[in-house]
């Protein structure tokens, strides 16, 4: 399966293609080579959230779409504590797996907004790797409504965000990890780096 094939937004494909240049010939860019420049016009989209540890990953930067959405100002929050507890451990297993297997994400959340109106937002995730090794690695995640919310206002429940679905995790060239996360089987998207030959 070809991740270009199951993107559905153009502004999450120009994300994938941007990520990509960013990495070169390495499998995960380092911070020094992301250029913003590059996703610009895409900043209200895109979020930056820092796996401090297996139980932390903060909110270094929320794109203002994600934050009109849910209410709130994301930026310095928790990205786990806005999960249910049963769910937190299996949130925390797979955004960990993201950065230290390492590896990409691929999937739908459906919004419920105030107006009653359950909107399917397209969220694309990647790593990036921090120039100081002792720094957090990071995740860039872009994620765009696959259909129009200017008149929706805020989500539903705000200390929430919900359960993704279709779920895949993204092979970038170091394969994907394991099932055992209780996800849905669904075979991983492929977004392997093109060598010159």
């Amino acid at each position: 399966m070809q991740l270009m094939d199951d993107i559905r937004r153009r502004e999450c494909r120009r994300f994938a293609h941007a990520w990509q240049g960013w990495r070169g010939g390495n499998l995960v860019p380092q911070r020094h080579n992301v250029h913003i420049e590059d996703i610009a016009n895409l900043l209200h989209l895109v979020s930056v959230i820092e796996i401090v540890s297996p139980h932390e990953a903060n909110f270094r930067l929320a794109g203002t779409a994600l934050c009109q959405a849910m209410g709130i100002e994301l930026t310095g929050l928790d990205y786990f504590d806005f999960t249910t507890p049963e769910e937190r451990d299996a949130r925390a297993a797979r955004t960990c797996h993201l950065v230290y297997h390492p590896c990409g994400s691929h999937f739908l959340f459906p919004i419920l907004y105030r107006t009653g109106r359950t909107v399917p937002t397209e969220i694309l995730t990647f790593p990036v790797w921090p120039d100081n090794p002792e720094a957090p690695r990071q995740l860039f995640a872009i994620s765009m409504p696959l259909e129009d919310v200017r008149l929706e206002g805020p989500t539903e429940e705000s200390d929430q965000l919900p359960l993704p679905e279709g779920f895949q995790f993204i092979d970038i060239g170091a394969s994907v990890p394991n099932w055992g996360l209780g996800l849905d089987y669904r075979q991983p998207a492929e977004l392997y780096q093109r060598r010159a030959g």
